[in-house]
């Protein structure tokens, strides 16, 4: 057999085992949440592996070792799993603007069965002209929490007028 048959029979058998090789989106395996602050508002967006939050909640090891208050009853709904999340979550969530604990005034959940990853959006509001500090914790079944902390610029801008953003 010459060499470029050799060759080419190695090519293909290269190429015919690439085939069969997973192919792996480039996904955040973790928890990431964005913390913006606005005029009298805070809004925390959390986005996780919804899966791994109804495995977690479900986990009786989570509830012995104290991770959790409750498990999470199975045969739920959708409906009711949702519910049961954002009551967890709300739980355990805090936020603290210049030292004053604020409480949620509303939170909802929506997820993508494409992802199986669901977004949290817990809204508070605040009376403090001025905020010089903000802290924000999660829950533990969170784990490793990627987070973001934007405070928003606003410009009105005219028909074709430029926007300058200095930092």
């Amino acid at each position: 057999m010459s060499f470029f048959k050799k060759l080419h029979i190695v090519i293909l058998l290269c190429a015919l085992s690439g085939v069969s090789a997973p192919i792996n989106a480039h996904v955040l395996n973790g928890t990431t949440a964005q913390v913006i602050l606005r005029d009298g508002q805070v809004e925390i967006r959390v986005i996780t592996s919804i899966d791994h939050l109804i495995s977690a909640l479900q986990s009786d090891q989570a509830w012995l070792l104290g991770d959790i208050d409750a498990v999470m009853p199975d045969g739920l709904s959708t409906k009711q799993q949702a519910e049961f999340i954002i009551n967890v979550l709300k739980q355990k969530t805090s936020l603290v603007v210049n030292g004053k604990a604020i409480s949620f005034e509303r939170v909802t959940f929506s997820s993508s069965l494409i992802l199986h990853g669901g977004e949290i959006v817990f809204q508070a509001k605040h009376q403090f002209p001025e905020v010089t500090e903000l802290s924000v914790s999660f829950h533990k079944i969170l784990g490793q929490v990627h987070a973001s902390f934007v405070k928003p610029t606003y410009q009105l801008l005219g028909a074709g007028a430029t926007a300058k953003v200095t930092f």
